[in-house]
Protein backbone atom coordinates (compact mmCIF):
# COMPACT_ATOMS: atom_id res chain seq x y z
CA UNK A 1 0.00 0.00 0.00
CA UNK A 2 1.67 2.83 -0.86
CA UNK A 3 1.70 6.34 1.31
CA UNK A 4 -1.61 7.74 -1.15
CA UNK A 5 -3.50 4.98 -0.65
CA UNK A 6 -2.84 5.79 3.31
CA UNK A 7 -3.41 9.49 2.78
CA UNK A 8 -6.66 8.87 1.27
CA UNK A 9 -8.05 6.56 3.79
CA UNK A 10 -7.22 9.38 6.49
CA UNK A 11 -8.96 11.94 5.02
CA UNK A 12 -12.27 9.21 5.46
CA UNK A 13 -11.85 10.08 9.24
CA UNK A 14 -12.44 13.85 8.23
CA UNK A 15 -16.05 15.73 9.06
CA UNK A 16 -16.09 16.25 5.04
CA UNK A 17 -14.34 13.93 3.60
CA UNK A 18 -15.74 10.70 1.62
CA UNK A 19 -17.69 8.33 3.58
CA UNK A 20 -15.96 5.20 1.43
CA UNK A 21 -12.74 4.76 -0.39
CA UNK A 22 -11.50 1.47 -1.72
CA UNK A 23 -7.74 0.68 -1.52
CA UNK A 24 -5.48 -1.92 -2.62
CA UNK A 25 -7.31 -5.07 -0.52
CA UNK A 26 -9.49 -3.13 1.88
CA UNK A 27 -12.69 -0.70 2.10
CA UNK A 28 -12.36 2.55 4.13
CA UNK A 29 -15.52 3.69 5.45
CA UNK A 30 -16.73 6.12 8.25
CA UNK A 31 -19.78 4.77 9.76
CA UNK A 32 -21.09 7.64 12.32
CA UNK A 33 -17.97 8.58 14.39
CA UNK A 34 -16.21 5.40 13.74
CA UNK A 35 -13.72 4.40 10.54
CA UNK A 36 -14.06 0.56 9.69
CA UNK A 37 -11.77 -1.17 7.47
CA UNK A 38 -12.87 -3.81 5.71
CA UNK A 39 -10.97 -6.56 3.48
CA UNK A 40 -12.38 -6.31 0.09
CA UNK A 41 -12.90 -10.38 -0.05
CA UNK A 42 -15.76 -10.16 2.64
CA UNK A 43 -19.39 -9.93 2.54
CA UNK A 44 -21.21 -7.09 0.78
CA UNK A 45 -21.23 -4.21 3.18
CA UNK A 46 -25.06 -4.26 3.47
CA UNK A 47 -25.73 -7.90 3.37
CA UNK A 48 -27.54 -9.61 6.46
CA UNK A 49 -24.73 -11.43 8.22
CA UNK A 50 -26.32 -14.97 8.35
CA UNK A 51 -24.11 -15.92 11.76
CA UNK A 52 -25.94 -13.27 13.32
CA UNK A 53 -29.35 -14.20 12.81
CA UNK A 54 -32.14 -14.52 15.25
CA UNK A 55 -35.79 -15.00 15.82
CA UNK A 56 -37.38 -15.62 19.27
CA UNK A 57 -41.43 -16.74 20.40
CA UNK A 58 -42.98 -13.78 21.88
CA UNK A 59 -45.80 -15.30 24.15
CA UNK A 60 -48.58 -12.98 24.72
CA UNK A 61 -48.29 -11.33 27.97
CA UNK A 62 -44.66 -12.28 27.68
CA UNK A 63 -41.13 -10.95 26.75
CA UNK A 64 -37.85 -11.54 25.08
CA UNK A 65 -34.43 -10.56 26.06
CA UNK A 66 -32.52 -9.26 22.95
CA UNK A 67 -29.14 -10.72 21.98
CA UNK A 68 -26.13 -8.54 22.50
CA UNK A 69 -28.05 -5.05 22.98
CA UNK A 70 -28.98 -5.47 26.44
CA UNK A 71 -32.82 -4.75 25.58
CA UNK A 72 -36.13 -6.31 26.16
CA UNK A 73 -39.12 -6.51 24.10
CA UNK A 74 -42.33 -7.32 26.29
CA UNK A 75 -46.11 -7.84 25.19
CA UNK A 76 -49.28 -7.45 27.06
CA UNK A 77 -53.09 -7.47 26.33
CA UNK A 78 -54.57 -3.92 27.23
CA UNK A 79 -58.45 -3.74 27.54
CA UNK A 80 -59.76 -0.31 26.53
CA UNK A 81 -60.98 0.28 30.05
CA UNK A 82 -57.47 0.16 31.10
CA UNK A 83 -56.02 2.15 28.55
CA UNK A 84 -58.77 4.71 29.46
CA UNK A 85 -58.11 4.45 33.33
CA UNK A 86 -54.40 5.37 32.70
CA UNK A 87 -55.22 8.37 30.57
CA UNK A 88 -53.50 6.07 27.44
CA UNK A 89 -55.10 6.90 23.79
CA UNK A 90 -53.69 3.73 22.14
CA UNK A 91 -54.32 5.36 18.79
CA UNK A 92 -51.98 7.55 19.58
CA UNK A 93 -49.36 4.94 19.90
CA UNK A 94 -48.11 4.52 16.33
CA UNK A 95 -44.47 2.81 17.05
CA UNK A 96 -42.16 5.48 16.87
CA UNK A 97 -40.96 5.24 20.26
CA UNK A 98 -39.97 2.81 23.16
CA UNK A 99 -43.89 1.73 22.77
CA UNK A 100 -46.15 0.69 20.42
CA UNK A 101 -50.12 -0.30 20.56
CA UNK A 102 -51.74 -2.81 17.67
CA UNK A 103 -54.99 -4.60 17.00
CA UNK A 104 -54.80 -7.67 18.31
CA UNK A 105 -57.46 -8.89 16.31
CA UNK A 106 -55.20 -8.53 12.95
CA UNK A 107 -52.25 -10.98 14.20
CA UNK A 108 -52.22 -14.70 12.89
CA UNK A 109 -51.25 -17.08 15.10
CA UNK A 110 -48.23 -16.05 17.45
CA UNK A 111 -45.74 -13.25 17.61
CA UNK A 112 -42.10 -13.75 17.08
CA UNK A 113 -39.23 -11.28 17.91
CA UNK A 114 -36.48 -11.37 14.75
CA UNK A 115 -33.85 -9.29 12.81
CA UNK A 116 -34.27 -8.17 8.85
CA UNK A 117 -34.10 -10.54 6.14
CA UNK A 118 -33.73 -9.78 2.41
CA UNK A 119 -36.38 -8.92 1.12
CA UNK A 120 -38.44 -7.29 3.95
CA UNK A 121 -41.73 -5.10 3.35
CA UNK A 122 -44.36 -3.24 5.47
CA UNK A 123 -46.27 -0.70 5.04
CA UNK A 124 -45.49 2.31 7.67
CA UNK A 125 -48.52 3.53 9.91
CA UNK A 126 -49.72 6.69 7.88
CA UNK A 127 -48.54 6.10 4.94
CA UNK A 128 -49.78 4.04 1.63
CA UNK A 129 -48.25 1.73 -0.31
CA UNK A 130 -45.60 -0.61 0.80
CA UNK A 131 -42.57 -0.02 1.75
CA UNK A 132 -39.06 -1.94 1.65
CA UNK A 133 -37.46 -2.37 4.89
CA UNK A 134 -34.14 -1.58 3.52
CA UNK A 135 -35.25 1.84 2.29
CA UNK A 136 -37.43 2.73 5.86
CA UNK A 137 -33.93 1.96 6.98
CA UNK A 138 -31.85 4.38 4.90
CA UNK A 139 -34.85 6.97 4.75
CA UNK A 140 -34.16 7.09 8.73
CA UNK A 141 -30.82 7.24 8.07
CA UNK A 142 -29.97 3.99 10.00
CA UNK A 143 -26.13 2.97 10.17
CA UNK A 144 -25.47 -0.17 8.25
CA UNK A 145 -24.00 -1.45 11.18
CA UNK A 146 -27.00 -1.13 12.92
CA UNK A 147 -29.57 -2.44 10.58
CA UNK A 148 -29.41 -5.95 12.06
CA UNK A 149 -29.63 -5.60 15.28
CA UNK A 150 -33.29 -3.28 14.82
CA UNK A 151 -35.89 -5.87 15.94
CA UNK A 152 -38.95 -6.88 14.47
CA UNK A 153 -42.08 -7.59 15.80
CA UNK A 154 -43.64 -10.14 13.45
CA UNK A 155 -46.84 -12.48 13.07
CA UNK A 156 -47.05 -16.26 12.48
CA UNK A 157 -47.28 -15.29 8.24
CA UNK A 158 -44.05 -13.56 9.05
CA UNK A 159 -45.59 -9.88 8.04
CA UNK A 160 -44.34 -7.47 9.86
CA UNK A 161 -46.25 -5.52 13.26
CA UNK A 162 -43.39 -3.26 14.77
CA UNK A 163 -39.97 -2.01 13.35
CA UNK A 164 -39.33 -1.88 17.00
CA UNK A 165 -38.97 2.17 17.87
CA UNK A 166 -39.33 3.40 14.65
CA UNK A 167 -43.19 2.91 13.40
CA UNK A 168 -46.07 -0.12 13.55
CA UNK A 169 -47.45 -1.24 10.33
CA UNK A 170 -50.81 0.36 9.16
CA UNK A 171 -52.26 -2.94 9.07
CA UNK A 172 -52.13 -3.14 12.97
CA UNK A 173 -53.05 0.53 14.00
CA UNK A 174 -55.17 1.18 16.79
CA UNK A 175 -58.15 3.36 14.63
CA UNK A 176 -60.91 3.14 17.82
CA UNK A 177 -60.17 2.88 21.43
CA UNK A 178 -62.52 0.02 21.68
CA UNK A 179 -60.62 -2.52 20.11
CA UNK A 180 -58.66 -5.19 21.58
CA UNK A 181 -55.35 -3.66 22.11
CA UNK A 182 -51.29 -5.23 22.54
CA UNK A 183 -48.94 -2.79 24.12
CA UNK A 184 -45.58 -3.58 23.20
CA UNK A 185 -42.53 -2.47 24.61
CA UNK A 186 -38.92 -1.90 24.68
CA UNK A 187 -37.11 -1.26 27.38
CA UNK A 188 -33.67 -1.32 28.02
CA UNK A 189 -32.30 -3.17 31.04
Amino acid sequence: MAFAHVSAALEVAAPHGPVTIDVPALRVERIGAEVVLTGRGGKPRDSTNQANLFRYPLSIPGEVLLPGNGWTLSVETVSSTETAGASIDPCAFAGNGRFAAVRADKIAGVLAVRNRRPGDRFQPAGLTGRKKLQDFFVDLKIARNERDRVPLVVDENDRIVWVAGHRIDETFRVTDAAQHVLLLRLRQI
